[in-house]
């Protein structure tokens, strides 16, 4: 079943356009990675699937309804949550009081606790940390910190924008296992990565964004083994 569909969606920035007619669909239960350099307009689709971009043509709709004007606060409330690029906690906040800030909007309050657990479960770190301040941690940390947010709002779709981004080799291995992991337990995911190896290794389904324009699909191992992408992307002549 499909959960969110993108249909000819292009974003501008005043004169300049970032996205050029964009289609595509993440399915119920796929992780699905978009990747591309720097530019792309990775990051510009995230944004505009959360509602903090608008589309200038296009349509979004998320389990059959269109969002296209939905505001931001209100499609967190309908089940998409994005942890973003930079991460974005709050460093004068304690890992709790971060925790707590992506349970906002929330209606079924019992069900906190039980999300909390999941995200302790998930990121053992975070309960040892969990009267840290966010800025005191190191940037693997603050990444898992930044996830567990999200998860808090107890998402169907869960956003990823460079979750990878200035972390050291062990702690990109641990985020995309754990990301696997967020996966299995029933957690749609949308993964915007530069680091393309791990991104198409982990993803059912992948999109190339060049110049704001797809380029390339295909399921993660396709565009593994395609030759033009290895070249482009994976460090492979």
């Amino acid at each position: 079943m499909t959960l969110l569909e993108l249909a000819g969606v292009s974003v501008h920035y005043g004169r300049i356009q970032a996205l050029r007619d964009i289609s595509f669909t993440v399915d119920e239960g796929e992780v699905v990675a978009l990747i591309g350099a720097n530019g792309a307009g990775k990051t510009t689709t995230m944004r505009t699937i959360s509602g903090l971009l608008n589309c200038s043509e296009g349509r979004i709709t998320f389990e059959g309804q269109d969002i296209t004007k939905m505001k931001a606060h209100i499609r967190v409330v309908h089940g998409i949550s994005q942890a973003p690029e930079g991460r974005g906690i709050f460093p004068g906040m304690t890992v709790m009081e971060n925790l707590d800030m992506g349970t906002f909007g929330r209606k079924d309050r019992s069900g906190v606790p039980k999300d909390l657990d999941r995200v302790f479960d998930l990121f053992p770190r975070l309960k040892e940390r969990e009267k840290q301040y966010g800025g005191t941690m190191s940037g693997g940390e603050q990444q898992m910190l930044a996830i567990g947010r999200a998860l808090m709002s107890n998402p169907k779709l869960l956003l990823l924008d460079e979750p990878s981004m200035g972390l050291a080799p062990q702690f990109i291995r641990q985020i995309f296992k754990i990301i696997k992991e967020i996966n299995n337990q029933g957690t749609t995911v949308l993964v915007v990565e530069q680091n393309a190896n791990q991104a198409l290794a982990g993803a059912h389904r992948a999109f190339v964004l060049e110049t704001g324009e797809i380029t390339h699909s295909g399921t993660g191992r396709q565009l593994l083994e395609d030759p033009s992408i290895k070249e482009a992307y994976l460090g492979v002549g």
